[in-house]
């Protein structure tokens, strides 16, 4: 279980069971590892034949069989690998399968790819890292020790003096082998297109409400409350105006209902870069399917792309959508608006769509003719309304209900407060009554801008309603009639911090397409010219201020010499006292008899001495050791190692002298 072949495999196969979209699927995966590595395992073998024969026959049984199940192809193919996975782990493998199993493993790591788009992808991304060196040199040195095993006669065979014992030990691969991988990677990633992943869907919301998770029905007189901080979209742009997703043109018993038959049409104005200066918006979905088919835009967009929509398209009212729309790993769209567009003149069935209304009473013509006096001109009325309610009423979540039978003039002419349904509703008739065709919008404000990212997090709870009016010679023009709410200024919050990395993952690694490849060279190769540029410019001052220095350095060290004390020095002298040591002790006993031959190691002379004079080993053991250790392993002797050094040359020299006096 701690091999790290079998640790690659598991992370593969929780990888793979992320497909499912739930926890379930890895958690039975690793269950199954598990078991698998504690069952007994048997040497079954079937042949190389047998066993591509099964492997191919298996991909294409899982490749038909994944429409029946409703699933991708690919992820049925994956799921045949991981159980082939599973009943290898239960017999023993040559090389060839134990690389076929690296192989499937890290194809279920591409897996993640395609399931995990956010940062999260980071921690797999580390682990596979760690592992994937590890297990390939765990597989060489398996190789190896099989080679040397044959070579010298198999593991259990004793060392001779000539002979090394069997290479054992773990595998701690270096940094060179990391860093070989992860250049790899990274030239993948930038020379490589990323594809945009997903199963495409019809994005739907049940009942057809054509707008962002928004009800198409609008009744005023409801209390209202606070939304959450789900958050929706993230949009790039220096101003940004109100975001429109859902229009009202109807009203009837009291309530406001959008228009959804209105069919959509193709934009037009061509490429972008025909008109001058157009307004640029890029915005990144995290919820397709709440949009429901709407792009949420600001002003009046020209053009618009994307790769998760069939094709942008605007409808009667004025609403950017498509017909279809799916998921994908890049839910992410621009759009161009028209900063002074023309005005857009009215039908006569739509004028008289937007100008019906309930009658008004006495008491509120009455209040109507005080609130316009001395103003006559239309659009000079609807800003003296806009402006009476947002100065003299207040904002109000979670207000009283309004009576059903009249809430508007309840509103106007009693309650006075409420929040921002009633100001639209209420405007949208104030101007209707007036002769002025008008509408409520339904969509979000644009949100606070990121502290991390610099992008504006548009939340569930930033939706808002106002009104559009319609004049002859101004076209549409936007009334917010909602007093300004009180709320606390905006603050860090882990949140944001979140929602800041995650856009800055999705736009940087997963959203990092050809265009973007493009413009990293662009950018690279204007770098570089710079930096020539630079380096003619400012290289003989930079080459001339180099070499005064380095003169003034050297002229430094002729005067005032400096000591060194390298650690160098340290390990030159350790070496020179045992090799000095080590050459004294084989003095002594060559002068007895003992001679190291020029092609026997210190250990197999060391191993003569042993079997010749078992008396003197311990002692040459000692000095022979000291002097491996410094000469071969570069090891620094303490002072009482090198005493303990002294002292047994010393013993070896008295041993001899004794075993000569012995002689005589």
């Amino acid at each position: 279980m701690t091999s790290a072949r079998h640790q690659l495999i598991l992370l593969g196969l929780i990888c793979q069971g992320l497909s499912w979209d739930n926890f379930a699927a890895p958690l039975l995966y690793a269950l199954l590892w598990a078991a698998c590595l504690h069952l007994p395992r048997r040497p079954v073998r079937l042949g190389q034949a047998a066993d591509i024969s099964a492997i191919i026959l298996g991909g294409v049984l899982a490749w038909r069989l994944a429409p029946m199940f409703g699933a991708s192809a690919h992820f049925a193919v994956g799921h045949g690998l991981a159980l082939l996975q599973l009943l290898r782990l239960l017999r023993p493998l040559d090389r060839r399968e134990k690389l076929f199993s690296l192989i499937v493993a890290v194809g279920h790591l591409a897996v993640a790819c395609t399931v995990i788009l956010d940062y999260r992808f980071i921690l797999i991304l580390g682990a596979a890292l760690a592992l994937l060196p590890r297990a390939l040199m765990e597989l060489e040195l398996e190789s190896f020790a099989s080679w040397w095993d044959a070579a010298t006669g198999g593991p259990d065979a004793v060392p001779t003096a000539r002979r090394e014992p069997r290479p054992t030990g773990g595998v701690r691969p270096g940094f060179a082998a990391g860093a070989a991988i992860f250049a790899v990677m990274a030239a993948m990633f930038v020379l490589v297109p990323r594809g945009f992943l997903g199963t495409p869907f019809a994005a739907r919301l049940p009942g057809g409400s054509p707008g962002g998770g928004l009800d198409d029905v609008l009744d005023p007189s409801r209390g209202g409350a606070a939304n959450s901080s789900k958050l929706l979209l993230q949009i790039e742009a220096n101003e940004v105006g109100y975001l429109r997703a859902m229009v009202m043109p109807d009203f009837a018993d009291g309530r406001w209902r959008a228009d959804t038959g209105s069919p959509w049409v193709g934009l037009g104005g061509g490429p972008a870069t025909r008109l001058p200066n157009l307004r640029h918006r890029r915005v990144r979905v995290k919820d397709v399917a709440a949009l429901n088919r709407v792009l949420p835009t600001d002003g009046v967009p020209v053009r618009v792309t994307g790769r998760f929509f069939r094709a942008a398209g605007r409808n009667s009212h004025g609403l950017i959508g498509s017909d279809v729309m799916w998921n994908s790993g890049n839910n992410l769209y621009e759009y161009w608006v028209h900063p002074r567009p023309p005005a857009e003149p009215l039908r006569g069935w739509q004028r008289e769509r937007l100008l019906a209304h309930p009658a008004p009473s006495p008491q509120l013509r009455q209040w109507m003719d005080e609130v316009l006096a001395g103003v006559a001109e239309p659009h000079a009325q609807a800003r003296r309304f806009e402006a009476h309610l947002r100065d003299t009423f207040s904002y109000e979540l979670g207000a009283p209900e309004l009576g059903r039978l009249n809430a508007f003039e309840s509103f106007l002419l009693k309650e006075r407060r409420g929040h921002c349904e009633r100001f639209a509703s209420a405007l949208a008739l104030l101007l209707r009554m007036q002769g002025i065709p008008a509408r409520v919008v339904v969509g979000f404000v644009p949100g606070e801008r990121n502290w991390l990212s610099g992008w504006r997090d548009v939340r569930l709870r930033d939706a808002h309603a106002w009104v559009e009016a319609h004049f002859a010679e101004r076209g549409w023009v936007q009334f917010d009639a909602t007093p300004r709410a009180t709320l606390p200024p905006p603050g860090w919050s882990p949140a944001e911090l979140l929602d800041a990395l995650d856009v800055i993952w999705y736009l940087n690694i997963v959203n990092f397409d050809s265009a973007a490849q493009r413009g990293l060279a662009q950018a690279t190769s204007q770098g570089l010219g710079a930096a020539l540029e630079l380096a003619r410019r400012f290289g003989p001052v930079v080459v001339g201020i180099a070499l005064v220095g380095a003169l003034a350095w050297q002229l430094r060290r002729w005067r005032w010499p400096v000591a060194n004390h390298a650690p160098s020095d340290a390990a030159a002298a350790s070496t020179r006292f045992a090799s000095n040591s080590y050459g004294r002790m084989l003095r002594a006993l060559e002068a007895h008899g003992f001679h190291r031959r020029a092609h026997d190691t210190p250990q197999e002379f060391l191993a003569s001495v042993r079997e010749r004079a078992p008396h003197i080993s311990e002692p040459v053991a000692s000095v022979t050791n000291a002097f491996c250790a410094t000469r071969y392993g570069g090891v620094l002797l303490t002072e009482a190692e090198r005493d303990e050094v002294e002292r047994a040359v010393a013993e070896v020299v008295e041993m001899s002298r004794e075993q000569e006096l012995a002689a005589k």
